[in-house]
């Protein structure tokens, strides 16, 4: 019984910190709660069942229509944890509103006061929600865990913590503040662009991020609207920064479509958070591994752009010199004194590129990839695609898929 007590205590004590709803539960049934409430708050049973279904130490289950809730499985007695939520990305619209009446069973007389209670509550991206659950089984349990240990949205956010919806402030303090965080936001962006601008893919792990101070605004009418939304303005942000930073344009704008396109087929709050968390970071290695040769000539950036945009034709060193206006001769030694290496080289390359992009994001074959590139046989481009990166077009493909 004092073990009960001491945790009460403990929960009484964190709760004006974070005024997330907190409830304390033993054999499902609960026996305290933060902030003092009747059971129609409660969390509904159809998440609390799935929330105390499996043995791990920290859960997290969303809805469909995006609301999170999250337990922590304690050590202080068999079977009980805390559940902490209700908990959602943007303030509650009125679709949302009405899922959860239904969910929670709500009658017509008691939504101002279901409404009041969920007033109460901020906004909090899923990352920042396990954050607090960590902290608080260090806590109690003196155990580490790592955000990636959870889930492989906390792989994404451990490797690149920046590209998550932000947390939203209540909509009573959201104009107070606006400004401040307006330019702090600004900095932060500024920050992640040029990683994606240099392909600086190791700069992700030591970026500053914190959702306090990282504003991105409601974007949607709902939670799902919102992270669709959050991808397609980070998706279009990343999109000109990989291009300033020498990722041919076709590639910048094949990936800006992959990405847009996918949030929208997508319905699961988890995997549009995931798509979110993966799109600077793969911008940038995508420039890292382009690694467009850069000239302040107007006209060697012209024949690059060219080659680039021209990887399924039979390309020479001709056709570019006669496109830039040089005679073949004296573009070659020019192209290869400015940059390093000679035309026929950085066609190569840029064929080969294009087929690597080919092999991930399409179901082609290689033999219609190695055709299409114009290469002479399959074979030639399977001896160049292992030359270049060390690996054969089917391995390679396969490695993308496992």
């Amino acid at each position: 019984m004092e073990k009960i007590y001491s945790l009460i205590n403990f929960i009484k004590a964190y709760y004006p910190d974070s005024n997330i709803p907190m409830y304390l539960f033993s054999d499902e049934k609960c026996i305290f709660c933060m902030p003092e409430q009747n059971e129609l708050t409660h969390p509904p049973f159809q998440y609390l069942r799935e929330l105390f279904s499996g043995s791990d130490r920290i859960t997290y289950c969303t809805t469909e229509y995006g609301i999170m809730f999250c337990s922590l499985r304690l050590n202080h007695w068999k079977n009980s944890y805390i559940v902490f939520g209700p908990i959602t990305t943007v303030p509650y619209s009125d679709s949302d509103l009405q899922h959860l009446y239904k969910d929670y069973m709500v009658s017509n007389d008691s939504r101002l006061d279901f409404n009041s209670f969920l007033r109460q509550i901020p906004c909090l991206s899923l990352p920042s929600l396990l954050k607090k659950c960590i902290f608080l089984n260090y806590c109690l349990h003196e155990e580490t865990i790592s955000l990636d240990q959870l889930t492989s949205v906390g792989q994404t956010f451990s490797e690149n913590d920046v590209t998550t919806d932000a947390s939203l402030l209540l909509e009573e303090t959201y104009h107070k503040k606006e400004n401040e965080q307006h330019n702090q936001t600004y900095i932060l962006e500024e920050q992640l662009l040029k990683l994606v601008r240099t392909g600086n893919c190791e700069g992700f792990k030591e970026f500053m991020y914190s959702e306090s101070n990282f504003h991105i605004g409601v974007t949607g009418s709902t939670a799902l609207r919102q992270l669709k939304n959050n991808i397609i303005i980070t998706t279009t942000l990343c999109t000109r920064a990989a291009i300033e930073g020498g990722l041919d344009y076709d590639t910048a704008y094949q990936i800006s479509d992959y990405f847009i396109q996918s949030s929208e087929r997508l319905t699961s709050a988890d995997r549009l958070t995931d798509l979110l968390g993966k799109v600077s970071y793969t911008f940038a290695e995508k420039v890292a591994q382009s690694k467009t040769p850069v000239s302040t000539d107007e006209r060697m950036q012209k024949a690059i752009r060219y080659i680039q945009q021209n990887v399924n034709q039979h390309l020479t060193v001709g056709d570019v010199a006669d496109y830039v206006g040089f005679s073949k001769s004296y573009f070659s030694a020019y192209f290869k004194k400015t940059l390093g290496f000679s035309v026929s080289a950085f066609i190569l390359r840029c064929k080969l590129e294009e087929g690597r992009e080919l092999l991930q994001y399409t179901d082609k074959s290689i033999s219609t990839i190695s055709e299409f590139l114009c290469f002479s046989s399959q074979s030639h481009f399977h001896t160049a695609f292992k030359k270049q990166f060390g690996i054969t077009p089917s391995e390679y493909r396969k490695q993308q898929n496992d």
